[in-house]
Formats: structure tokens, sequence, C-alpha cells
């Protein structure tokens, strides 16, 4: 590489002078050289140019992950646009939104997508562009660091998706702190697990190419199936990989990984959600050569924490026979320590830093933090405030986790200050799932619980919606179709339990740990309802 990117416009340029013919990404179906993806990144640029777009457009990604994404993503940034990726399986309601909401000027997605012609007037009068367009190689764009250069798009807790927006600065601060985190070097492949639209895929779309580093797109067809991931990963080498811990999970599990040469992997990365200490200690045994890491960071600041976990074959005392981490707390994995350029702090409910070891919010101010909410001052106002004491110029994000620091000043994660929950890494906010599930006809009231996975296995969290009067088939039916078409896949619940009546605190508010427990009390029912019908016949 050549010299100090100091936006994303010049990051493919930079890497290309300096490996030109090193293998850049690859999705299995093809594969190109920094020359190549700086050449094709240049012509889409170009293409989109011609079209009309002008630096600070926003334009959409609407593409399966494959080397067509990253490639369109670093065409957008090179000709100054800002990127904004949308969920290729999202329902067509909820995409549509984030199209009008970012108010797109270009959508880069598959000319011939039936869904781009359902999207309907989110479309109309926008520009659409093929991922393999070509046109005049568009220049690298001048780009101010603290200009927009990417929106990820999370739910809201009243169903209305919330762009997050980062600048060139945060993008490339959190690069080189992955980078000098995670040692990464032009000789590393790193495994792109997550699509576009979740934040995790910054690592290899910004901190792969600065490290000169080469990417392999998992596609999601192989992701379905553990053995062929595991096979990929054999095949192409992978040396880092990171996901959410259910991923790992499913490779350990189900991915024949007794029968296939990983030695390659020396790093895996894990964050998004909790992993339990007994599943990552058999992550550890599957994989005795390779490094772990707990990454913690809302989108909002990209990473802000880590806990590195050596190789099993170098510390074997660390796990004990039961399969326990004896490394984590009360079998909860630390979020560890705030990585380089980066302090954290902790408020209690009045809003009073919390010194020494103790319980609070995680407050955090790092260069990788957001520039705030597209188009709403109001949430950023709320979640990003200056501090008593702090310099005039030093912002903090109020990531509304509550976090312990312990005595040896490690950091643990327990649980949110409000109704937000992760599954599989997805920020889902409780209330816009009861917001939108009330507007079926059939339901009275409403509470969306999660039903957590069992700790002695490899297992998934639930989501799972009470409602009142108890619905049949049908009535459940329309339920299904009302949530699909409105929210995320991932924010669907897997099931829907009527009962007599929703758990209410003395305020009126629904009682979220009554409901759990309400929902325990009808599984137990069930169980021995079943158990009677066996016996009897």
């Amino acid at each position: 590489m050549s010299g100090r990117v100091d936006a994303l416009s010049g990051l493919l340029d930079s890497v290309a002078a300096g490996r030109p013919h090193d293998e850049a990404v690859t999705d299995g179906r093809v594969r190109l050289d920094w020359v190549g993806y700086r050449d094709r990144a240049a012509s889409l640029g170009g293409a989109l140019l011609a079209q009309g777009v002008v630096p600070g457009d926003r334009v959409a990604v609407h593409l399966p992950k494959s080397s067509d994404s990253f490639v369109a993503a670093h065409a957008i940034v090179r000709i100054g646009a800002v990127v904004v990726p949308v969920d290729w399986f999202a329902p067509t309601d909820y995409a549509a939104e984030v199209l009008r909401d970012a108010d797109v000027a270009a959508i880069v997605t598959a000319a011939d997508s039936d869904r781009l012609g359902a999207l309907g007037t989110a479309v109309d009068g926008r520009i659409v562009v093929a991922p393999d367009a070509t046109g005049v190689p568009a220049a690298v764009a001048h780009v101010a660091p603290a200009s927009a250069a990417y929106i990820v798009y999370t739910s809201g807790s009243t169903g209305r998706p919330k762009g997050i927006v980062h600048s060139h600065a945060s993008a490339l601060a959190y690069a080189r702190k992955a980078i000098a985190t995670y040692a990464l070097t032009p000789a590393d492949r790193l495994a792109n697990i997550a699509p576009l639209h979740f934040d995790q895929s910054t690592f290899e779309l910004w901190a792969a190419p600065l490290a000169g580093a080469s990417v392999v797109v998992v596609p999601d067809g192989v992701l379905r199936f553990p053995a062929s991931v595991s096979d990929l990963v054999a095949r192409e080498r992978v040396t880092v990989w990171y996901s959410v811990p259910y991923a790992i999970s499913q490779l350990v599990s189900r991915g024949a990984v007794a029968d296939r040469d990983l030695s390659s992997l020396r790093w895996v990365l894990f964050g998004g959600e909790s992993f339990s200490a007994a599943s990552l200690a058999q992550a550890r045994l599957a994989l005795p050569h390779a490094w772990f890491s707990n990454v913690y960071g809302p989108a909002e600041v990209n990473q802000c924490t880590f806990h590195h976990l050596e190789p099993h074959r170098l510390e074997p005392h660390r796990l004990e026979p039961s399969g326990e981490a004896t490394d984590a707390l009360e079998g909860v994995v630390p979020i560890g320590r705030p990585w380089a350029d980066t302090e954290v702090m902790l408020v209690d409910a009045d809003d009073r830093e919390v010194v020494g070891p103790g319980d609070g919010e995680l407050l955090v101010s790092t260069d990788t933090m957001m520039v705030g909410y597209w188009n709403r001052p109001d949430l950023t106002a709320a979640a990003v405030c200056l501090r008593p004491g702090s310099p005039p110029d030093r912002r903090w994000y109020r990531t509304g986790d509550r976090v312990r620091r312990r005595g040896d000043g490690l950091l643990v994660f327990l649980g949110r200050t409000d109704h937000q929950v992760k599954i599989r890494g997805h920020r889902i906010e409780l209330e816009a799932i009861e917001s939108t599930l009330s507007e079926a006809p059939a339901v009275v009231a409403c509470a969306v619980v999660v039903e957590r996975a069992s700790p002695d296995r490899a297992g998934q969290d639930r989501l799972v919606a009470l409602v009142t009067p108890a619905p049949d088939d049908r009535a459940i039916a329309m339920m299904i179709d009302l949530l699909r078409r409105r929210l995320p896949r991932y924010a669907v619940p897997q099931e829907i339990v009527g009962v007599a009546a929703i758990p209410r605190s003395g305020t009126g508010k629904i009682d979220r740990s009554a409901a759990v427990e309400l929902l325990s009390e009808c599984r137990q029912k069930s169980a021995h309802a079943e158990a009677a019908g066996r016996s009897s016949g």
C-alpha cells in the first residue's frame, strides 16, 4: 500500500498500487485481484456518475452477499456518495421504508430482480443500476474525512427503521484499530459471514483492504449448510473468522470440523450476542490452535472493547473437563477492556459516574463513533452527550447496555436498560414487534418475550409472542403474514401463544419477567397434557 488513506474513496487505489495482483476478494464464482477490484469499482462508479449521482447522494446496495456487493460499496464511496446497504431478504415493506427514509438517489441491484418490481413507489423515479454496469472509470473523489460514508439501518422502538451514519473518518479509525488488535496482514484471508446491512461486515469491507488482506465471501446458500462452510474455510485457507456465536456453534457441532484441515484459521472473532461458556469451550476444543476474541460494540461505535482467549493448546488449564471456561465469570464471557484511543464510563440510575468495581450503564467515547442518526436529531441528542469534566469536543455515546466492572477491570455485559434484545446479533426492539402485532384485528393485547436457549447446549434464543384472546390457526396465520410484511425476518416471532391475559405492573406496563414466567407455565402445561395423552393412549 502507498501513503496514508484519509477517506474510503482512495482505499482500493492505495492497495492496488502496492499489491496489484494479490487476490482481493472471491465469492466462489468470481475472483478479483486488487487491480481488478479497483477497476470494477471505478467502472461502476463511472456508470453511477453518468446517471446523475453526485457526491453526498445516498446510493442503496440491494444485492445478495457476493463480490458484486463489495464492488458496489467501494464504487459508491469512490465517487463520494453514501452507501446504504439494504437486506436482500427483507420484506418489501421494510426495504421500501429504508429506501424512502434514506431518500436514496440510486439503487445498485440485480436488473432482473423481482424484488425490485415489488418495491413499487419506493423505487419510482430513482436510478437503477446493475452491479455489472460499466462507465468511464471514475476518478477518486476528494472527500472530507468527516463526510458521511455509509448508513446502517436498524429497527427502532416504533417499528420505523433508523439509520446510523458513519463518516469516512470513523470507518477508517475502526479499520486501523481492527488491524492493530487482530494483527491483520496481507497474508490474511478473512471470511465474510455477515451481509453488508449487518455492521460486522465493515471488518471485511474496510479493514481488509486497509491491511491488504483478502476477503472470502461465504454465500448465503453455503451458510445454510455448516459442513459446506467448513469445507470452504479449509479450501480457501481462511485465517480470520468473524460472526455471531450461533454461526460458530453450528460450524463446530454440525460442520464436520474433525474431517477438515482448519489449521489456517488463526483467529475467531465473535460478537453481537452472548456466547455461553460451555459452547465457547466446545468451540475452543474443536479449534485448539486459534485465538478467540469476544468483540463488543453497538453499531453506533463499531467496536469498542475486546476480550482475547489464547489458543487452547497454549492454555489447556483454562478449560475444565466439564467444558466450562474458568476465565468466564459465572458462565458469562467478559466483553473485556476498551481498545486503543477509547474511553468507557459506567453511570448509575442518577447519571453519576461509577468509580471502581460496580454496575451501571456503559458510555463510550471513541473516534469510531457515528456522526448521528440519519435525519433524527432527536434520537442523536438522546444518545450522544457531553460529560462534566470531559473536554468540550469529547462526545459520549449512551449504549443502553448494563455492564459490570470487575475488580480486575474487565467488563461484563449484564443486559439492557430498555427492551431491546439481540437475536443472532440483530438488534430487535420488542415494542416494535408489539406495535405491529397490535394492528392485527384479532389481537386485543400482546407481549413479545425472548425464550432463552438451554445453557447446556448450542441452541438459539427464540422470539415468542403472547396474545389475548387465544387465536385460532387462521388468526395466527394472518398475524404472521402481517409481521412478515412489515418487519425484517429476524424480528418475526417463531411462535404465537394464546394466553388469558398479559401480565402487567402496577403502572399498567407489560411485566416482562412475569410474561416469561407465564410462557414457561404454558410450556409445562402443554408437556403435562402431552404426557397424559400418551399414557391414556
